[in-house]
């Protein structure tokens, strides 16, 4: 086992969630509550039900529950199904410094798992911290996205090795789920690139699946291939052509900062570096009407322009998925609307003329020293010139402080509400009830059986 297998093997199989500040287990139940709010609003997305379709039924009490429907599956399909479902509104929490991700992607394979061997509350916890702080140091760590990789590439690792350990994997085993994770399932970030489609939204779930699938492979005795990350064809040659030093692992008493407590929560359903320039945009709407702009000129930095403004296709998208990953399309509908929610995307509002005709009039630049501030400091200005040629401007600085802090738990609870309505007043109340105390929960079980639509 290589120093970098041995470390990840080490810290998945020891973090206990007792041990953690009550602080950060705050915070994990804050994830469990906002990705499970964003699944269940997306229960009729067109690729959800193409997932749910594939999720066959089994016979028998193991298995995993579809959410919303609670057909009993494989927890491998179960994991897919659940993970489209959090992840197509593209409203569940991202984490982005050198590289970018959604680390609640792995939640609903994380959950799947947790039913299947009959785990407590706490114990599935456990199991989404590891992959929180697996995942996220990754993306502190290692420049997959510039490279032409994708998410889905450190996610399957932490999902692997999260689910290895509900499933009471040994060391020598979880070492095995890490390699079977690996190299399997390299995924290019073409899945990002161009025109978006369906798979945008499902790519890290099927990361998620493969991960549970690694682990259910490992359990059985299946061993992965030799040396993953170091090999003379292993991850680091294959991806980035060299070995990266990856960050440590936050513990109880090292006083790292927890992933889980890191990542950024959403306002607006609408790809992380858009989230910025989308509050920006509504405080530019407090000084001037959209038809009365004769021209608007952005200045982000480097990173967020390359993902959310560099191709043609994000200034006159065809497809949600690509609408959802424009820049130039949330400005546009904040200002006009003062505000986006799924129906901006989900009914075509993008296509409105009065947003195209306002991104037609848009401009956006890379400001040299919000590039060098960032990730520590996120800058967005807007400035806006009316048809009588004054200027209006706005302009927000996040830290990583403010990122962290994010939504407030009442905000919290107002967004998985909205997202939950569909289950009835009583019902979400219930729901949220028992995810808030989720820890205490002697089966995951009893969370699940209250995700029907």
């Amino acid at each position: 086992m290589g120093a970098l297998e041995e470390r990840m093997v080490d810290y998945a199989a020891a973090l206990r969630i007792g041990d953690l500040p009550a602080a950060v287990a705050h915070q994990a139940k804050r994830r469990v509550i906002d990705t499970i709010g964003c699944a269940l609003a997306a229960y009729a997305a067109p690729p959800v039900e193409i997932a749910r379709k594939l999720a066959l039924p089994v016979a028998g009490n193991a298995g995993s529950r579809v959410w919303g429907s609670l057909v009993r599956t494989t927890p491998d399909l179960a994991a897919f199904a659940n993970g489209c479902m959090l992840r197509y509104l593209d409203l569940n929490d991202t984490h982005r410094t050198v590289d970018g991700s959604h680390p609640s992607d792995n939640l609903g394979g994380i959950l799947a798992v947790a039913e299947t061997v009959n785990a407590s509350g706490r114990a599935f916890l456990e199991a989404l911290v590891v992959s929180y702080e697996l995942q996220c140091r990754f993306v502190d760590s290692v420049p997959f996205n510039d490279a032409g990789w994708d998410q889905p590439v450190p996610g399957v690792m932490a999902c692997a090795l999260a689910a290895g350990r509900l499933l009471g994997l040994s060391r020598a085993q979880l070492a095995q789920a890490l390699a079977l994770s690996i190299i399997p399932n390299l995924s290019t970030y073409q899945t990002r690139a161009g025109e978006l489609s369906m798979w945008k939204g499902c790519a890290a779930a099927n990361g998620a699946r493969q991960g549970v699938f690694a682990a259910q492979l490992a359990a059985q005795g299946m061993t992965g291939p030799y040396e993953p990350f170091d090999g003379v064809f292993g991850l680091w040659k294959q991806t980035i052509g060299k070995p990266y030093d990856i960050k440590p692992f936050a513990t109880p008493k090292n006083g790292r900062a927890f992933g889980i407590a890191q990542t950024n929560l959403k306002k607006y359903p609408v790809r992380d570096s858009c989230q910025l320039p989308g509050d920006v945009a509504k405080a530019l709407r407090a000084k001037i009407a959209a038809p009365d702009i004769a021209a608007l000129r952005v200045e982000t930095y480097r990173s967020a322009y390359k993902g959310a403004v560099e191709d043609p296709e994000l200034w006159a998208p065809k497809t949600r998925e690509t609408a959802d990953h424009s820049m130039p399309v949330t400005i546009a509908l904040m200002l006009v609307d003062g505000a986006i929610d799924p129906e901006s995307f989900e009914g075509g509002r993008f296509r409105a003329p009065e947003v195209v005709d306002l991104i037609g009039r848009t401009k956006i630049d890379i400001a040299d020293a919000f590039t060098k501030a960032a990730p520590a400091v996120r800058n967005c200005r807007i400035t806006a010139t009316d048809r009588a040629g004054r200027s209006h401007e706005a302009h927000i600085a996040w830290t990583e402080a403010d990122i962290a802090r994010g939504l407030s738990d009442a905000e919290l609870e107002g967004k998985f509400l909205k997202l939950t309505a569909a289950l009835g007043e009583q019902k979400q109340r219930d729901l949220l009830q028992a995810l808030w105390r989720i820890d205490e929960a002697p089966s995951v079980a009893g969370i699940i059986d209250r995700l029907a639509l």
